[in-house]
């Protein structure tokens, strides 16, 4: 029986690299938002057809992680209320922070039968299971590195600062790509390079965020 994993992961991975350039590309806020939703559920496809083809852990909990960041802005693009107010949009980061660790470890339990400890350290981060730090098994980031860049991402989205969001968003951004990496979910690695890192950080110099006003300086950009 062929695999169609190898004719129809690249087609995901292609609808990704396209939202996410139309992500940094529109001015409108609502519309990136939009692009952010469509690059996410083409991620999280890319996973499930991953998963169905190796039947690998990393692969499930890609796939369930970046299935519940999909609902999550699509239910910030359906009801505007969220984004507007502070503590609801508190209350949604941590609700989505909280199901994707909770998701990490069904899935990764559903694929293996045990918990890799990098699980258990991500449930301590997230307040839960620290009995779970005794598991035995080999160090997998895979695990913990999705969970500490959603979790540095609902960080920046809880807060009004716009110079602490767009911090988060780097570092979240360059935590997922080193998940994109091990995966080898060349969709998520150009979405987390350019709609996270690459805009992030060209955000950083046009807003003369610290220690960016020298560069700005240097390479003489004027805002």
């Amino acid at each position: 029986m062929i695999d169609p994993a190898p004719f129809i992961s690249p087609a995901f991975q292609l609808v990704s690299a396209v939202a996410s350039v139309g992500r940094v590309r529109t001015k409108s806020y609502v519309v990136s938002r939009r692009f952010n939703a469509l690059a996410l559920g083409a991620v999280a496809a890319d996973f499930g057809i991953k998963y169905l083809s190796t039947k690998r852990a990393d692969h499930l909990v890609g796939l369930v992680i970046f299935t519940i960041l999909t609902a999550r802005t699509l239910l910030i693009l359906c009801f505007e209320t969220i984004e507007a107010e502070l503590f609801r949009r508190r209350v949604t980061c941590a609700v989505a922070f909280l199901a994707c660790a909770v998701a990490s470890v069904a899935s990764q339990l559903a694929a293996t039968g045990s918990l890799a400890p990098t699980t258990a350290q991500a449930l301590a981060l997230a307040g839960h299971v620290a009995s779970q730090l005794a598991a035995t098994g080999s160090l997998a980031p895979v695990t913990l590195l999705p969970l500490v860049g959603i979790g540095l991402g609902c960080l920046g989205e809880a807060s009004n600062e716009m110079v602490v969001r767009r911090r988060c968003v780097l570092a979240m951004g360059c935590i997922m790509t080193l998940f994109a990496i091990s995966t080898n979910a060349w969709g998520l690695l150009f979405k987390n390079a350019v709609s996270d890192v690459g805009a992030s950080i060209w955000s950083m110099i046009k807003c003369r965020d610290p220690p960016f006003p020298a560069l700005a300086s240097a390479v003489g950009f004027r805002p």
